[in-house]
C-alpha cells in the first residue's frame, strides 16, 4: 500500500512539475474578482472543471474556495477554452468581396471567410487583440478559424493565402503557442508578434520579415526561424531554404514634400540588387489603410485620381527572387485643386510687337476668380504685375511693357478663397514696334524709302491711294530695308512696311505715313517758252 501511494505521489508531482514546464512562458495572468472560486473559474475558462486542482498546484493555492480579491492567478494558455471571435474591417477601397457580397467598413468577419480582392483592392481586418491584416490587390484569403481563448483577448487565429499577398502587424505576446497562423500552397508560418508579408505566387510562396520573426514549416524539412530583415522562398515538393537578406531601403531623401499636379509623380535613385521596385500609397502612417498600389521595373512611379490632402507613399526594392525589401516611407502632400487655368494665347515663346500684350486662359469651373503674374524671369523673383480678382478668361496688363522676355502664370481661386497651384510658366518675347518710316527721298524720277531693321529681316511694302489700304497702288517685296520706285502721278499717297524676321515671326506695319507728290518743277527751258510769243 504505501508502494502504491509513493507511486501516486510520484505521478502527481511529476504532473505537476510537467504542468509547470510546459505551461511557464505559454500563460496568461487572471485577477481575482469578490467572491470567485478556484472551481467557478475553471467552470467558466477552462475547457474541463475539473482543471482547477491544476490552477490550485500551480498557484500554491491552500483554500480552493476562498480567493483573495485581487490576487493575481497564472492560469496556462493550454486549458483554456476556445470560443468564436471575430474580425473587424476598418478599412477597404477598390472591388472587395466577402463570401461574394460587398462588404462595409465596420461589418465582422466570421470564420470561413473568403475574402477575394481586384485590380486595385483592399481590405484591411483587426483582430480582437489589435493585430492588423491588410489583403492586397488581387489575393484571395481564406479565413478558416477565428477563435480566442475565454475570458480573454488572445486570439487562435489560422488563415489561408491562396494567392496575392498579405502585409501583417500582429500584436507581440509572450506566448510560447502561436497564435497567428498562415498558410499557403506551400508552407504554414506560426507568428507571435510581428511585421510581416506572405506572397502566394501558385507553387511558389514568399515570407518578409521587417521585425520579430516567422517560424516557417514545410512537409518537406524541419521549421526554419526568419528573423527580422530576411526573407525566404519556398517551392512545393522542395526543402525549406535558407532565409537570405532583404534588400535595404531605398533612398527618398530627394522627393518633394508638395506636390502641385494632380497626377502625382516619384523618380528615386536606383537601388542596388533591385530588379523591380514596389510603390504604395496610403493614408496613414501605419499603412492601414492603402489607397493605390504599384510595381515598376525603374524607380518610378505616378498616381492619379488621389484627392487633395497629405499621404504616405512607402516604397520597397524587389530582388531577383521577388522577395520585397525593407520599407522606406515618405509623407507627402497634395495641393493640385483647384487646377489653374490652361492658357490659351499668346502661344509658348511667342513673339509679340505690340505696345501692349493680350493674355487668355481657359475657364476652370470650379474658379471664381483668378489671379495673374507677369515676371522678368522664370523663377518669379522680378515681377513686374500682380493681378488679383480677375473674373474672365482675357486680359491686357494695362502696364506697358518695355522690350525684353516675360512669364506669366496662373492660379485659379475658388469662392472662399481657397487658391489653387500656379500653372507652369508660359514664355513670351516684347519686341519693340517698328518705327515709322522717314520721309523718302523725292526726286524728279523716282521715290526713295529706307527705315530701320533687324539683321536677316525682309519686308513687304506697301504704296496706296487712301488710308484704309483698299486701292494699293504698289505693293512689293524686298530683302533690304530699302526701296526706290518710279515717281507715282501727282497726288496724296499712304505708303506703311511689314516686317518678317529670320525665324519666320511676321510682325504688324509700321504706321501708315502720308507722302503728298506734287507737280514736278518746270524745265529750265520753259520760262523761255513762255516768253516766245512776246518776242515774235
Amino acid at each position: 500500500m504505501n508502494k502504491i501511494i509513493s507511486i501516486l505521489a510520484t505521478l502527481v508531482l511529476s504532473g505537476i512539475l510537467s504542468a509547470t514546464a510546459v505551461y511557464a512562458d505559454s500563460e496568461i495572468h487572471y485577477a481575482v474578482k469578490e467572491g470567485e472560486t478556484l472551481s467557478g473559474i475553471a467552470a467558466d475558462m477552462l475547457k474541463k472543471t475539473g482543471h482547477w486542482r491544476q490552477l490550485q498546484q500551480i498557484n500554491q493555492v491552500a483554500d480552493p474556495h476562498r480567493l483573495m480579491p485581487g490576487t493575481t492567478l497564472r492560469i496556462p494558455v493550454a486549458l483554456l477554452r476556445t470560443e468564436p471571435a471575430t474580425a473587424i474591417i476598418i478599412s477597404m477601397s477598390g472591388e472587395v468581396l466577402a463570401n461574394g457580397r460587398t462588404p462595409s467598413v465596420g461589418d465582422a468577419i466570421t470564420g470561413q471567410t473568403t475574402l477575394i480582392t481586384g485590380e486595385q483592392g483592399f481590405v484591411t481586418l483587426e483582430l480582437i487583440d489589435g493585430s492588423r491584416l491588410v489583403l492586397q490587390p488581387e489575393s484571395r484569403l481564406r479565413v478558416e478559424e477565428l477563435s480566442r481563448y475565454r475570458g480573454t483577448k488572445i486570439p487562435d487565429s489560422q488563415l489561408h493565402l491562396e494567392r496575392g499577398r498579405i502585409e501583417s502587424t500582429v500584436t507581440k505576446s509572450s506566448a510560447s503557442r502561436p497564435k497567428y497562423r498562415i498558410n499557403t500552397p506551400t508552407t504554414a508560418m506560426g507568428v507571435r508578434g510581428t511585421r510581416f508579408r506572405v506572397e502566394a505566387d501558385g507553387s511558389v510562396s514568399r515570407a518578409e520579415v521587417t521585425e520579430g520573426a516567422v517560424d516557417v514549416h514545410s512537409d518537406k524539412s524541419a521549421a526554419t526561424a526568419v528573423p527580422a530583415g530576411y526573407g525566404i522562398v519556398t517551392n512545393t515538393g522542395s526543402a525549406l531554404p535558407r532565409p537570405v537578406a532583404l534588400l535595404p531601403k531605398p533612398d527618398v531623401s530627394g522627393l518633394p514634400y508638395l506636390h502641385e499636379h494632380p497626377i502625382v509623380r516619384f523618380a528615386l535613385p536606383p537601388l542596388d540588387g533591385a530588379r523591380a521596385y514596389r510603390f504604395q500609397i496610403g493614408a496613414d502612417p501605419e499603412m492601414h489603410e492603402l489607397l493605390a498600389d504599384a510595381s515598376a521595373t525603374r524607380p518610378e512611379a505616378k498616381f492619379g485620381h488621389l484627392p487633395d490632402g497629405e499621404y504616405i507613399l512607402r516604397v520597397r526594392g524587389i530582388d531577383a527572387q521577388g522577395l520585397e525589401g525593407l520599407d522606406s516611407d515618405f509623407r507627402f502632400q497634395l495641393k493640385a485643386r483647384p487646377e489653374p487655368p490652361f492658357p490659351a494665347a499668346p502661344p509658348r515663346d511667342a513673339k509679340v510687337r505690340a505696345a501692349s500684350v493680350e493674355l487668355a486662359w481657359t475657364i476652370n469651373p470650379d474658379a471664381a476668380r483668378y489671379r495673374l503674374q507677369i515676371a522678368s524671369d522664370k523663377t518669379f523673383t522680378d515681377i513686374v504685375a500682380d493681378i488679383d480678382g480677375i473674373e474672365g478668361n482675357t486680359i491686357m496688363p494695362a502696364r506697358q511693357l518695355p522690350p525684353g522676355d516675360y512669364f506669366w502664370r496662373m492660379r485659379s481661386i475658388r469662392a472662399g478663397g481657397d487658391s489653387g497651384p500656379w500653372n507652369d510658366a508660359q514664355h513670351f518675347r516684347m519686341d519693340a514696334l517698328p518705327a515709322g518710316l522717314p520721309p523718302p527721298t523725292l526726286s524728279n524720277e523716282s521715290l526713295t524709302f529706307a527705315w530701320v531693321s533687324e539683321p536677316g529681316q525682309t519686308f513687304l511694302f506697301q504704296l496706296a491711294r487712301d488710308a484704309a489700304f483698299t486701292s494699293i497702288a504698289i505693293e512689293q517685296q524686298v530683302a533690304e530695308p530699302t526701296i526706290t520706285i518710279a515717281r507715282p502721278p501727282p497726288d496724296t499717297y499712304y505708303t506703311r512696311v511689314r516686317a518678317t524676321d529670320a525665324d519666320g515671326f511676321v510682325g504688324p506695319y509700321t504706321q501708315p505715313q502720308i507722302i503728298n507728290v506734287p507737280y514736278p518743277p518746270p524745265p529750265w527751258w520753259f520760262p523761255i517758252l513762255l516768253l516766245l510769243p512776246v518776242v515774235l
